[in-house]
């Protein structure tokens, strides 16, 4: 994940972080809400009959620093830091790369994260509802691009929880999050329990859709398509992701 600093002691992130690499200079090292918060939605620990429970709380984050908090939440990043995040993840063999942010479109990263798809790397992005095209880089092709409103009309996008999410804050505290940010951790998430169950060659197109080409996700096709199995529901019940 390539967001702002992790806090890699909060205690439903004990253990989860792999790795912690700051690209960001002259700034403070003081933990980050939002990549904290991106965090804990991916992979945060379960069962420790604390805080929440992350999507793929097995997988193993890189917790690249390439952003920095501005106000409450916000947070804001620089082409430079960026492109030495995601170099570092494709040179580190990265299976998902989660980017929770949005800018114009960048002539350097979309040639990193051609070669991360070149290298059967997932890269997940988040919408941008005030974009027409959803925003860089989850316009550019082959990013699966993610939104929280079940109502978009971004062609292709898949739609994912992030509204009212319980996470992990920096600190050992939890709060609701809100926004596609946060949609696109559920979906980076269910990507890599794909790839936990087999899925290793896995591709955008592998998710289950509610719709043709997009819209709320079937997260148990989806992970069990990968697996070969069926996925037992009563007709018709269409689960999204969610978590308890």
């Amino acid at each position: 994940m390539i967001d702002s600093l992790v806090d890699a002691a909060q205690p439903d992130l004990a253990g989860q972080i792999q790795t912690v690499q700051d690209f960001v200079p002259d700034r403070p090292r003081a933990a980050e809400q939002h990549g904290t918060g991106v965090a804990g939605i991916i992979a945060g620990v379960a069962d420790n009959r604390i805080g929440i429970a992350g999507v793929a709380p097995h997988a193993r984050l890189m917790a690249l620093r390439a952003c920095w908090q501005e106000g409450a939440g916000g947070a804001v990043c620089d082409s430079l830091s960026l492109a030495k995040a995601l170099y570092y993840a494709i040179d580190h063999s990265a299976q998902v790369i989660n980017l929770s942010l949005s800018g114009p479109q960048d002539p350097l990263l979309g040639r990193l994260i051609d070669v991360a798809l070149a290298h059967g790397t997932v890269v997940v992005g988040a919408v941008d509802p005030h974009a027409a095209d959803g925003g860089f880089p989850a316009s550019h092709p082959g990013v699966v691009a993610v939104s929280d409103d079940p109502s978009t009309t971004l062609a292709g996008a898949v739609v994912a929880p992030g509204r009212d999410t319980p996470t992990t804050e920096p600190g050992g505290k939890f709060a609701f999050v809100s926004g596609s940010s946060y949609a696109a951790a559920h979906v980076s998430g269910l990507y890599a329990l794909i790839k936990e169950h087999g899925g290793r060659a896995a591709t955008p197109v592998s998710l289950v859709t509610l719709h043709p080409g997009g819209g709320p996700i079937d997260a148990c096709a989806s992970l069990l398509r990968s697996a070969g199995s069926a996925c037992p529901r009563p007709a018709g019940v269409y689960p999204t992701i969610a978590r308890e």
